[in-house]
């Protein structure tokens, strides 16, 4: 944790306050986000007993199932949830433009869950349900080894940094508010509401003490209360039990009754929170960076889409060797390129980046703008050179590549050298990029002067690293082959999610 944001905490603490950490919500919010609230019985992660799901708030459907354990019942329940889901995933499946392989739709779909153990419940749910099969024993309905497909598609894109299929509404509430409770505290959404945003008449002491009780703000998800299982839930199952067993059709719709309405004191609390705290992200402006972000989320929907409008088998259990070191080096890239959009939108992250040395400004003491050098095929191109004083801790090396939101886009920099000055830091960079494509830069493209600049490193363009063939893997990293694909995109696509196109 930096500097910055661990005083943000502490004001927050002191204040008893949630305080803003970032200028703009660097995430996209759709305007008709998909809203599901995963239920699941204390102990029994595997075994869905609810979920609440709608793309708006006075639409919700709440669906249950009244034997977790029983097979057949966890089934209906995934094509119940599954048709809704499949539903609105195909209804951003009609807008495409662009032609060959710059076709894509132009939205797409984007579920919110509570936390992030919601995404772990949709990820479990993906698990049990994309291999199923649709006809023989155990046969399941069609929509269910789709939906698990696509739940495993949206589970794997949340795991890239900076997009926006599906996402916990804790993750984008902390990403910009600060609290003075801790990390694993800031999952609970209704203690992380009561910061933000406490019911009116309450302070945020008394909205934390109802918070954390069960009883008055039931948990956000994807577990019940074990003492809610004890005292009400493990009853009204028995007694649905009881009257199946008996096949009593009127015990049997009372116990199926007394179940959803114990159900729906649970889940309807945080389905109200959720939109509550959806309602409070819209008010927080979008970063410009976002819209492009959102692109790549597009891409990747449509290249799925394709993917499984040509019969595409479902990802592996496992990734392989290779895939899990491409999958890795693609978290990492991704995350890199998140990490400086935000810097490069919003002046609060730049100044955290500054405080933990990976960025600095200051202020142009010494300039050369007139420099001009001389390539190996013996062209002269410019390459002027300023030495900026700074008095933020920078600790980058030479040779670092570096961009500017100070100036105009497409500005490129590397550090030449790093010399301390007393109390403060000189930087010398060369300016390489973004000054027009003559032997004079354009006006406003070198630092002046007396300007005040501020730089951090540029994540830069990365080719995709060369991994030897399957065959060709060590016996040490091999395993049997399982049916499926890499869980993380398509072959033939992983080389174009590591560059940028232009």
């Amino acid at each position: 944790m930096s500097t910055l944001s661990a005083l943000a905490h502490v004001q927050a603490m002191e204040t008893m306050q949630a305080v803003p950490r970032t200028e703009f919500r660097h995430r996209h919010l759709s305007g008709r986000p998909l809203v599901i609230v995963p239920l699941a019985m204390a102990g029994e992660a595997g075994a869905p007993l609810a979920a609440m799901v709608g793309s708006a708030k006075r639409n919700g459907t709440l669906l249950v199932v009244a034997q977790p354990r029983n097979r057949d019942q966890r089934f209906a329940f995934a094509a119940d949830l599954g048709r809704i889901v499949m539903n609105y995933i195909d209804s951003f499946r009609q807008d495409r433009r662009g032609e060959g392989e710059r076709s894509r739709y132009t939205d797409a779909p984007q579920i919110l869950v509570p936390n992030a153990g919601g995404v772990k419940a949709l990820a479990d749910l993906g698990r049990m349900c994309r291999f199923r099969a649709t006809s023989g024993p155990y046969a399941v309905p069609d929509v269910v080894p789709e939906f698990g497909m696509w739940l495993t598609f949206l589970v794997d894109r949340a795991e890239q940094a900076g997009t926006s299929t599906l996402l916990p509404v804790t993750a984008m509430l902390t990403e910009h508010w600060a609290t003075g409770q801790s990390t694993l505290e800031d999952q609970n959404l209704a203690s992380l509401m009561a910061w933000i945003a406490p019911p009116p008449g309450l302070s945020v002491e008394q909205a934390m003490a109802d918070a954390e009780n069960p009883d008055v703000c039931p948990p956000a998800g994807p577990s019940t209360s074990p003492e809610f299982d004890n005292r009400d839930l493990a009853p009204a199952i028995r007694r649905f039990d009881t009257a199946h067993t008996l096949g009593d059709p009127h015990a049997l719709a009372a116990a199926e009754t007394e179940l959803r309405e114990l159900i729906a004191g649970q889940i309807q609390p945080t389905w109200r929170m959720v939109w509550q705290a959806i309602s409070l992200l819209r008010s927080v402006p979008e970063a410009p960076r976002t819209a492009k972000r959102f692109e790549g989320d597009c891409k990747a929907f449509t290249k799925y889409s394709d993917y499984r409008d040509s019969d595409g088998l479902p990802q592996r259990k496992r990734d392989n060797a290779i895939g899990a070191a491409r999958r890795l080096g693609w978290l990492e890239h991704a995350l890199a390129e998140f990490e400086s959009d935000m810097a490069f939108d919003d002046r609060f992250v730049l100044a955290d980046r500054r405080s933990a040395g990976e960025a600095f400004a200051g202020t142009v003491v010494e300039a050369d703008p007139g420099r001009v050098v001389t390539t190996d095929k013996n062209r002269r191109v410019p390459r002027p050179r300023v030495t900026v004083r700074t008095e933020d801790p920078v600790r980058l090396a030479a040779d670092t590549k570096l961009i500017s939101p100070s100036l105009p886009a497409g500005h490129k920099a590397m550090i030449v050298s790093v010399l301390s000055d007393g109390g403060t830091t000189r930087v010398t960079v060369e300016i390489t990029g973004g000054m027009g494509r003559s032997r004079v830069p354009q006006q406003g493209t070198v630092p002046e002067l007396g300007q005040r600049i501020a730089y951090l490193p540029d994540p830069g363009w990365r080719p995709a690293p060369q991994f030897p063939a399957s065959d060709a893997t060590p016996w040490t990293h091999s395993a049997a082959d399982e049916s499926g694909t890499d869980s993380v995109i398509p072959e033939d696509a992983a080389a174009e999610e590591w560059g940028n196109e232009d």
